[in-house]
């Protein structure tokens, strides 16, 4: 399968990346020690439909706040903060404040009915 983007309403879930636009690799180091070849091997393990992989961020930004990983076969979720999940993010002053740990826990809530919805699996955890 190939990746798919994933909208929560105020995060979303997007595809790894690490090019001239968009480079995850500084957040990723943050939670794996080698971000660079994590990312590299996630567009395969998507199209062996082995893991699936998002950086979850905010709705203004792409900037990657949480990564999720999905084992369809073990049928989990796990999603990591890149960072301390209390730390506030930057915002519109009319949007309502929100924090990383928002972003692991609505990001977790878009997977977890994707997987449900589109795979057709309930996850274990």
């Amino acid at each position: 399968m190939e990746p798919m983007e994933l909208n929560g309403g105020r995060f979303y879930a997007r595809k790894l990346t690490s090019d001239n636009r968009i480079d995850d690799v500084p957040a990723l180091s943050l939670i794996l020690p080698d971000a660079a070849q994590f990312i590299a091997d996630a567009t395969t393990a998507w199209h062996e439909d082995t893991e699936y992989t998002w950086a979850i961020c905010e709705q203004t930004s792409v900037e990657l706040l949480a990564l999720a990983r999905l084992d369809p076969k073990q049928r989990t979720l796990e999603v990591m903060p890149a960072g301390d999940p209390a730390t506030q993010l930057p915002n519109d002053p009319v949007l309502a404040p929100k924090t990383i740990g928002d972003a692991v826990a609505e990001g977790r809530d878009t997977i977890t009915r994707w997987a449900q919805g589109y795979l057709e699996i309930s996850l274990t955890d």
